[in-house]
C-alpha cells in the first residue's frame, strides 16, 4: 500500500509537470515608451486641413490608443488626428498615448483665406527685344502660366541690353551670371529645371509651378496699393508675417507693366511686351531691403510718382501692377547664391 501510494504521488507530480510545461507563454505587456508625429509645424488657411500621423513606439507595444486635443478648438480642431483652421491665429495640437501619457505636439498657425495669404510663385526670364529665341520661350512661358489663377504664377521680365533695361535687371543677370538669353528662374531656386538656377524657358512645366505652390507657406504678405490720377502718386502697402526664423530675408517690391507694344525679334513691330520690369520701389536695389526681423509681423509703406514715361515707353497705369515678394540674401559669392530663394511673392494690379 505504502510503495503505491508514493508511486501514485509521484505519478501525479510528474503528470503536472508535464501538464505546466507545455502550456503556451502567458502574454507579456509591452510598455509604450514614447510617441513622435509627422508634422512638427505647420500653417494653413481658415477651411483647409491637413492630417497628422502619430506614431506609437515600440512597435510592438500592447497598446497603441492615442486621443488628440486641440489647445484653441476656436482656432483649429482636431479629429483623429485631422486639423482644421478655424479663425485666424494659433493653437497647439497635442496626440497623448492611453499608456504612459506620453506626448507630442504640432504647432498649428491659421491664416487667413485670401489671396494675399496663399503661396505665389515668382518667375523671372531675362530677355531682350533682339533675342528671336526670347519669342520662342515666351511662347511657352504663356503657354504654362495661363493654366494657373492671377497671382499663383507671378511673371516678371528683366531686359537686358534694349530699350527696355534698368540698372536692376542688369545687377541680377550679372550676379546669375546670365551668358546668354532667354535663361528662366523659378523663385531663384537650384535644381527646378537643370541643376543650377537658370534654365532654358522652353523647358519650363505646369509640374514645376505645381511643385512650389505645394510647398509650405513660411512668409506671408499682404499687398495693399492706393492711386491718385490727379497727381499720379502710387502708395504701396507691403506687409505681413515670417512664420519661421529668416535672418537674411528682404522685401523686394517691383513696379511692372503689361503689354508694351513695340518691336521684338521673331515678333514683329507691334510686339505686345509681357510683364517688363519698369522700377524697383524698395529700397537696397536689385535684393530688396531688410525686413528689420527676422520672425514675426512686418510691414512697409513706399510712394511714387508715376511719370508720363519710363525710359522710351509711355506707361500705362491701366496695365500696370505692384509685385512684391520676400526672398533671402547672404551674397552673390557662389556659394551663396543658391540660398538666394524666394519664399513667397504676391501681385497687384494698381487700376
Amino acid at each position: 500500500m505504502k510503495k503505491s501510494f508514493k508511486l501514485s504521488l509521484v505519478l501525479s507530480f510528474v503528470a503536472m509537470t508535464v501538464l505546466y510545461s507545455c502550456k503556451p507563454n502567458q502574454p507579456t505587456n509591452v510598455a509604450v515608451t514614447g510617441v513622435a508625429i509627422d508634422i512638427q509645424e505647420k500653417s494653413i488657411a481658415v477651411g483647409e486641413n491637413f492630417t497628422i500621423v502619430a506614431t506609437v513606439s515600440p512597435s510592438n507595444a500592447s497598446n497603441k490608443d492615442v486621443t488628440w486635443a486641440s489647445s484653441n478648438p476656436e482656432i483649429a480642431t482636431v479629429d483623429n488626428g485631422t486639423v482644421v483652421g478655424v479663425a485666424p491665429g494659433n493653437a497647439k495640437v497635442t496626440v497623448k498615448t492611453a499608456d504612459g501619457g506620453m506626448t507630442a505636439t504640432c504647432n498649428v498657425t491659421v491664416i487667413e483665406n485670401s489671396v494675399e495669404s496663399k503661396r505665389g510663385v515668382l518667375l523671372e526670364d531675362f530677355t531682350a527685344d533682339w533675342c528671336g529665341p526670347c519669342y520662342q520661350g515666351m511662347k511657352n512661358i504663356q503657354r504654362v502660366i495661363k493654366n494657373f489663377e492671377f497671382g499663383q504664377a507671378i511673371l516678371v521680365c528683366h531686359h537686358i541690353d534694349d530699350n527696355f533695361a534698368i540698372s536692376e535687371s542688369a545687377i541680377l543677370a550679372n550676379a546669375y551670371k546670365v551668358t546668354g538669353i532667354p535663361a528662366f528662374m523659378v523663385n531663384r531656386t537650384p535644381g527646378i529645371g537643370e541643376a543650377g538656377i537658370l534654365f532654358h524657358p522652353g523647358y519650363l512645366t505646369k509640374a514645376m509651378i505645381d511643385k512650389q505652390l505645394a510647398m509650405e507657406n513660411s512668409v506671408l504678405i499682404s499687398l495693399k496699393t492706393t492711386y491718385s490720377d490727379s497727381s499720379k502718386e502710387l502708395k504701396v502697402n507691403v506687409s505681413g508675417k515670417l512664420l519661421k526664423d529668416f535672418p537674411n530675408a528682404r522685401l523686394n517690391v517691383y513696379l511692372v507693366q503689361d503689354s508694351i507694344v513695340a518691336k521684338q525679334a521673331g515678333g514683329g513691330n507691334n510686339y505686345a511686351h509681357r510683364n517688363a520690369l519698369r522700377g524697383v520701389l524698395s529700397k537696397g536695389g536689385a535684393w530688396g531691403e531688410p525686413l528689420g526681423i527676422t520672425t514675426g509681423d512686418y510691414s512697409k509703406q513706399y510712394k511714387y510718382t508715376i511719370p508720363e514715361k519710363i525710359g522710351k515707353f509711355a506707361t500705362d497705369i491701366s496695365k500696370m501692377y505692384v509685385v512684391a515678394f520676400v526672398a533671402d540674401h547672404l551674397s552673390t559669392t557662389a556659394a551663396d547664391m543658391p540660398k538666394n530663394i524666394v519664399h513667397n511673392a504676391t501681385i497687384k494690379k494698381i487700376k
